[in-house]
């Protein structure tokens, strides 16, 4: 899961006052809408590279990114915007002192397909592209044990990013910043028509 778009609650009830049958459909559309508009900029930002270096590898982490349905629950209607679960490492980076998890770097090399540099031509002469370190088959000696090249790499990668960290990308939040302006007077006006609605229908009903 990833960024939370909320609105109507926090109003200090102990419990809801808004019934169920109650709609907010402009409410939900503009929560739909932004939500959209906001996942687009942070797979955006993700794909621009901004820092100079590859933060997305493959793709997996932009394509990962999607919207949920508006829910209703506590009087709240909020939307989500969910993606791979390593994302918040992307958006705050890392601070040196702890190493990520080994599983999500193998994933990682997995997905950026890293090869070995096999030093070495084809019979016409071409630098041969290597191995694929997801299936290669060599065994180092790390420690007291043999392990595979991938497991090998994975651990120097996470030792180095533990030793100096990674930087902070912000996707997520400069996408939030882009349009939260924008959302809060959008969501206002819904409100206000789909108040302005509500009362409506209940003066109708009553009046029958």
């Amino acid at each position: 899961m990833a960024d939370n778009l909320g609105f109507l609650g926090g109003l200090g009830q102990s419990r809801s006052v808004l019934s169920t049958d109650v709609s907010f459909s402009n409410v939900e559309e503009v929560l739909i809408v932004f939500a959209n508009r906001i996942a687009l900029q942070a797979e955006k930002n993700l794909r621009s590279n901004k820092l100079g270096r590859d933060t997305n590898a493959s793709g997996t982490l932009s394509e990962s990114i999607r919207v949920t349905p508006v829910t209703f629950m506590g009087g709240d209607y909020s939307i989500e915007i969910a993606m791979a679960d390593y994302w918040q490492w992307v958006e705050a980076g890392r601070r040196p002192g702890k190493r990520p998890p080994l599983r999500n770097i193998v994933q990682w090399i997995k997905d950026k397909q890293l090869r070995l540099d096999d030093k070495g031509t084809t019979a016409r002469g071409y630098k041969r592209e290597g191995t694929l370190i997801a299936s290669s088959r060599k065994k180092v000696l790390m420690g007291n044990r043999k392990v595979s090249i991938l497991e090998a790499t994975a651990y120097k990668i996470a030792a180095k990013i533990g030793r100096f960290g990674t930087k902070a990308t912000n996707f997520l939040s400069d996408a939030v910043d882009d349009y939260n302006n924008e959302l809060v007077k959008e969501m206002a006006k819904a409100l206000k028509r789909d108040v302005v609605t509500i009362i409506n229908n209940s003066t109708r009903i009553q009046a029958k």
